[in-house]
Order: C-alpha cells, then sequence, then structure tokens
C-alpha cells in the first residue's frame, strides 16, 4: 500500500489521530481545510498591505488568517508539549522608547537572545530553547513574549541589563494538569499570532529555537481502526476533508481524536 488512511501525532501527553475514510496515495494531491486555492494564487501576486486590499480582498485575507492562525495555534500547543519541563518560564519584554516598526524591534529581541544565551551557557553556539510571539501595545509599540525552556533561574535585575530598553516581567509556570499546559500558555500568543498575521502578512505568526523537540508524526495505512480507553478521550470530531484525484476534487471524510497518554510514574 503506497498510502495512508491514518495520520498520527504524538507529544509528550497526548496522541493525535485523523482517520480518513478513503486512503490518500502518495501521487495524490490532499487538501486540508485551511489549504485553498484562492492563498495558493495569491502567493504568487505581489503583496499588499490590509488597508490596500479591496473590501472584498479583506474578507477574504481574514477568512484565511482565521484558518492560518488555528493552525499555528495548534502547531505551538504540540510544541509547548514536547518541550514542557519544571523550569518553564514566561518572559515579556517592553522598550521604553515607542518603537512600532518590526524589524528594529526585533533586531533589539535577537540582541537579547544571543547576551542571554551567552549569560547561561556561556557560549556564542545557540542553546536556548525558546518560542516568541511579537505584539503591539496600545501606544503601537512592539514588545514580546517569549516561553523558555529549561531555562534555570536568572535574577530580575540580570534581566533587565541583558535586555537594556525596558521593563521585564518573568514568572514561572505552573500548571496543574498536563494536557492543559499548552492550552494555559497559548491564550498568551493569540492575540500577537493574530497580529503578525494581520500586520505582517508572509512572516512567520511566531518565532523559535531550532532546537525545540517536534512531535512524531507518522501515516499509516491500517485496516481496522485504534482502539482506546474512553477515560482516555479528549477530543473528537468530524469533518470532510478533500482529494484531487483523476483531475478531480473527491469528498474525503475525516474523523478526528485526541487521546491523553497515561503518566504511569
Amino acid at each position: 500500500m503506497t498510502g495512508y488512511n491514518q495520520k498520527i501525532v504524538r507529544t509528550n501527553s497526548y496522541v493525535e489521530i485523523w482517520e480518513y475514510d478513503k486512503p490518500i496515495f502518495f501521487q495524490d494531491k490532499f487538501i486540508e481545510l485551511s489549504d485553498t486555492v484562492i492563498e495558493k494564487e495569491q502567493q504568487k501576486a505581489k503583496r499588499k498591505t490590509f488597508d490596500e486590499l479591496t473590501s472584498e480582498e479583506q474578507n477574504r485575507r481574514l477568512a484565511r488568517m482565521g484558518k492560518t492562525r488555528l493552525d499555528a495555534k495548534w502547531k505551538l500547543l504540540r510544541i509547548v508539549d514536547c518541550n514542557f519541563d519544571d523550569k518553564t518560564s514566561f518572559l515579556t519584554l517592553t522598550t521604553k522608547k515607542n518603537i512600532q516598526e518590526r524589524d528594529e524591534f526585533t533586531a533589539l529581541l535577537k540582541t537579547f537572545i544571543k547576551r542571554f544565551n551567552y549569560n547561561i551557557f556561556n557560549t556564542k553556539k545557540s542553546k536556548l530553547k525558546y518560542l516568541a510571539v511579537l505584539e503591539r501595545q496600545k501606544r503601537g509599540s512592539w514588545h514580546v513574549h517569549i516561553l523558555l525552556f529549561q531555562v534555570p533561574y536568572v535574577p530580575h535585575a540580570k534581566l533587565i541589563t541583558l535586555w537594556g530598553h525596558g521593563a521585564v516581567r518573568i514568572n514561572k509556570v505552573d500548571v496543574d494538569s498536563k494536557e492543559n499546559r499548552g492550552r494555559y500558555v497559548t491564550k498568551y500568543f493569540e492575540k500577537g499570532i493574530g497580529q503578525e498575521l494581520l500586520e505582517s502578512f508572509g512572516k512567520n505568526a511566531y518565532l523559535n529555537s531550532r532546537n525545540l523537540l517536534k512531535p512524531e508524526i507518522s501515516k499509516v495505512y491500517l485496516k481496522d481502526k485504534l482502539e482506546f480507553d474512553k477515560s482516555a478521550s479528549l477530543y473528537q470530531s468530524e469533518y470532510v476533508s478533500k482529494i484531487y484525484r483523476d483531475g478531480h476534487l473527491i469528498d474525503n471524510p475525516v474523523t478526528y481524536r485526541k487521546i491523553r497518554i497515561e503518566d504511569h510514574n
């Protein structure tokens, strides 16, 4: 079988399973809900700012943004769950200067990341593990929320010195239920993700270090559905995806399940 009918994504806390009614062969063009012909056409065209678009184009972009924002959120949830540890902390950096140029603020952030990395690991080699989302304040200035993994305690005064441009706020992320930790964290990122997609269209919705652990993804063909204890089920839904096969778009019903991984420690 040169295809699959189940996609399985595993993090530290849960397993996500997509069961496709029709097998997807490798020569097929598979289209999820977030993929549209309009989006691919617009990728070839010159990018316009949101204000330069017509009302119809704005509505289409907002619709795509909603799907892209949701996709970014789920990706963040999985990455957070794969990297979360008892030292995970949430860092927010703001500036005294009203910096409204994204590139100017990003340059300051990159410098801080390098200084912070060197302060902790005493090397210029990038070892810091982080996720970051930029967000605009009401005054129009950029600030950033950063999720740090496996980072030891650093005094607040030291953080202010390393940043050097304004206020610093940091706190440990403490969540009782491990399957809720990604949801707890990403709620602080959602506003910034939406702004990034709207104002910085074409750029990443979030920034991250390259050394983060990623979820395990497998695509397999199984004759029978995977069975789990009902008590481990966190969520289930059904929707219709598309397969482009033999010149035609074909409906392919999907059952999605999210299953808790039991902790036996």
